[in-house]
């Protein structure tokens, strides 16, 4: 699927829809750039949506930031009630930015969307890239 920006959005759902995690590369120069544009009030929020953090997570080779917020629904998801998002941006082992957002319901605490994004992170090797392949007998 491509975003209204042109970019193609990877989306993986849970069987129940209960939960999606999304991936697509990010047109601005730098992850707390992207942010500031989804931020300002030039760009439209799901219904309810309310910022609960923003984090610059840059670190040695790191750069990315992460935003946690809420929102009352997402277009063409079911009604689960409010839903907690966790979108990390950051610089790739190709030199360019991506997100990782992961979606799911409130009601279950902040935990299962954290997790996901810290394994789609560990496991994110953008395409035509060699990352951490281990070669081996077996």
């Amino acid at each position: 699927m491509s975003s209204q920006y042109g970019m193609d959005v990877v989306t993986y759902r849970r069987p129940d829809r209960g939960m999606r995690l999304q991936v697509f590369e990010v047109a601005e120069p730098s992850p707390d750039a992207s942010y500031e544009l989804f931020l300002s009030d030039a760009t439209p929020k799901a219904p309810g949506f309310e910022q609960l953090s923003f984090e610059t997570l840059d670190d040695g080779d790191f750069t990315g930031s992460r935003l946690e917020c809420l929102a009352d629904s997402m277009r063409g998801e079911p009604d689960i009630g409010t839903w907690h998002v966790v979108d990390l941006r950051f610089q790739a082992a190709d030199g360019k930015l991506y997100a990782l957002a992961a979606y799911g319901a409130d009601s279950d605490g902040h935990e299962d969307e954290r997790d996901l994004i810290r394994t789609a992170l560990e496991h994110f090797c953008p395409p035509e890239t060699a990352c951490g392949t281990t070669t081996g007998s077996g």
